[in-house]
């Protein structure tokens, strides 16, 4: 059910919620679609429209200082992207945030990242090989407290890298889509030492299925990776709604 227009603004929450140390973009009226597009598509992976809210239009477009127009174009764009939902005669809404949706996304990476481990194993050249896995060394260490941001795109680009491996096009574009999709829960996820760790481990194994180009074994071992149970979707949709709503920590 779509949640009724809430009596705060999203530019509030905006404001309130910019990278630290900086200020939120204003996109000028001469920008392109694309430009706004990326703008407001950075405010839904965020989830700074909160699940089921009605996006104000009006309020959105005088918060990026362009008119309706673009704002619109960016929506659409974004309905197609599955961060919003139209509603014929009322307008859009922002994604709703349940466990099964978050579910259904990760068993779709799973099986997309599964794949493409079996291909990578075909097709990827030993240097290539070895180049994605010392890229992935460089940023996997457990140190880095607090860089969530970063620590979550390190492992987002290495799972993105080891699906290039597999030199098809599609599947490439397909997760990357995905990623852009389940960004915030990667994040929280991640923000446990536990799951951290445990998810670096299991990168180590992934690497070394690959180095022996054992398919069978990788696809596994990246299914398992990836997959949740129905007990962590649930958490993370329960983390994730904190977060959102009040603003706690995981």
């Amino acid at each position: 059910m779509m949640a009724s227009e809430p009596k705060t603004g999203i530019g509030n929450r905006i404001g309130a919620r910019a990278p630290a140390g900086g200020h939120v973009r204003t996109v000028r009226a001469a920008d392109s679609v694309d430009r706004v597009y990326a703008t407001i598509k950075e405010f839904a992976i965020d989830y700074r429209f909160r699940p089921g809210e009605k996006i104000n239009e009006v309020e959105l477009a005088a918060d990026l200082a362009v008119s309706r127009t673009p704002v619109r174009a960016a929506l659409n764009r974004l309905e197609r992207d599955g961060f919003v939902a139209s509603v014929p005669n009322k307008g859009f809404y922002a994604r709703e945030l349940t466990p099964e949706a978050v579910r259904d996304l990760y068993e779709l990476r799973a099986a997309i990242e599964r794949a493409a481990f079996v291909l990578a194993c075909e097709r990827a050249s030993d240097t290539e090989i070895q180049t994605t896995v010392d890229a992935w060394k460089k940023h996997s260490s457990l140190k880095e407290e607090g860089s969530w941001a970063k620590i979550a795109m390190a492992d987002e680009s290495f799972h993105m890298a080891l699906t290039h491996l597999s030199r098809n096009a599609q599947m490439a574009t397909a997760l990357e889509a995905l990623c852009s999709r389940i960004r915030f829960f990667r994040r929280i996820d991640l923000e446990s030492a536990g799951r951290r760790s445990r998810s670096y481990q299991e990168h180590e194994a992934i690497i070394d299925a690959l180095r022996r180009r054992d398919a069978a074994e990788g696809a596994t071992l990246m299914e398992q990776h990836i997959t949740l149970s129905s007990a962590h979707a649930m958490e993370m949709a329960t983390l994730g709604l904190a977060r959102i709503f009040f603003g706690t920590a995981a």
